[in-house]
């Protein structure tokens, strides 16, 4: 049984995967709205004779539009079969793509017109565990000196804003790798059908 994950967080630079057991299958890059990941899908879907078991996809911090797109998506899938449907925060994705050679890790992601994304994650028997929620800073703010306290920094985008000065951890594996091994990690019934819209807005980058 396959997994299919979806993440269009990034403006411009989505993915959709299908995946088993954590290894890829097939994947897609889309554009991020809805009729390129609908097209990216179909076509995966067509490649890729599996059939899916479960659905996972990154609700944000991002793009409004397509974190909301494939959040659609998602849904409509997961509901038209019958089958769970799984959250992942963004920025859990990007540290995902990194092994634990540290206790933390400190996540950073662009956020397009000057902004940057930060949420600080410490090393667990499951991989990365959030901290605390995602922040939203500028290039020119500084990091707060506690998320710089023994912290690797993961900077996929190159958006260190002033004071980050700690060792950068090295990738371990693509996005798209470390998006197939969330994707077989999500386990039991998911989230609700009803409370996937509600989640985003009330807890968009809120992952704990």
């Amino acid at each position: 049984m396959a997994e299919l994950v979806l993440d269009t967080s990034v403006r411009g630079a989505g993915l959709v995967i299908l995946s088993e057991r954590g290894t890829v299958m097939g994947l897609r890059e889309v554009a991020g709205g809805a009729a390129s990941l609908q097209e990216g899908l179909r076509d995966l879907l067509a490649a890729v004779a599996a059939p899916v078991s479960s659905v996972l996809v990154a609700r944000g911090p991002g793009s409004y539009i397509g974190v909301r797109s494939g959040l659609a998506a998602g849904l409509g899938f997961a509901q038209g079969r019958g089958i769970p449907i799984h959250l992942v925060g963004s920025l859990r994705v990007v540290a995902e793509t990194v092994d634990p050679l540290g206790a933390r890790a400190l996540v950073l992601r662009s956020a397009g017109r000057g902004g940057v994304l930060g949420q600080l994650f410490a090393a667990s028997d499951r991989g990365w565990t959030a901290e605390g929620p995602s922040r939203l800073l500028s290039r020119d703010q500084d990091i707060p000196p506690s998320w710089l306290d023994g912290a690797g920094i993961v900077d996929p985008d190159g958006v260190m804003p002033a004071g980050a000065d700690g060792r950068r951890l090295p990738p371990a594996r693509s996005l798209d790798r470390a998006l197939a091994r969330l994707g077989a990690a999500a386990e039991g019934p998911g989230v609700p059908y009803d409370q996937v819209s509600a989640d985003y807005a009330v807890r968009v980058g809120a992952e704990r």
